[in-house]
């Protein structure tokens, strides 16, 4: 895992406390395969507000690349997983989790 994306992980773990964060995208330059923009799926608690949160968590993400972010509850994301055409069901099968909150 790149810098950048361990600097996301922490300023998106200052920002709130997720369940779950899974990388689902990388986007690299051919010649130099240095990384150009990623994205990230963080699963949230269901009592957290996703819309207020997906802006705030744009605004605490210091790093200098392009980072595309989803952001579900917990319940949203049980239930989209249901659904094997879902956007999400899409991330969790091509995704990688790569933070896990402790329990």
């Amino acid at each position: 895992m790149t810098q950048a994306i361990e600097q996301a992980v922490r300023d998106i773990l200052t920002a709130c406390r997720p369940q779950q964060i899974i990388l689902y995208a990388e986007k690299r330059t051919m010649a130099t395969d240095k990384l150009k923009a990623f994205s990230l799926c963080v699963i949230v608690p269901d009592n957290a507000d996703c819309r207020a949160l997906r802006t705030h968590l744009h605004l605490a993400i210091t790093v200098d690349v392009p980072v595309s972010l989803s952001v579900y509850t917990i319940g949203e994301w049980d239930d989209l997983l249901s659904d094997k055409t879902s956007y999400a069901a899409w991330i969790a099968r091509k995704g990688r989790v790569i933070y896990v909150a402790a329990t």
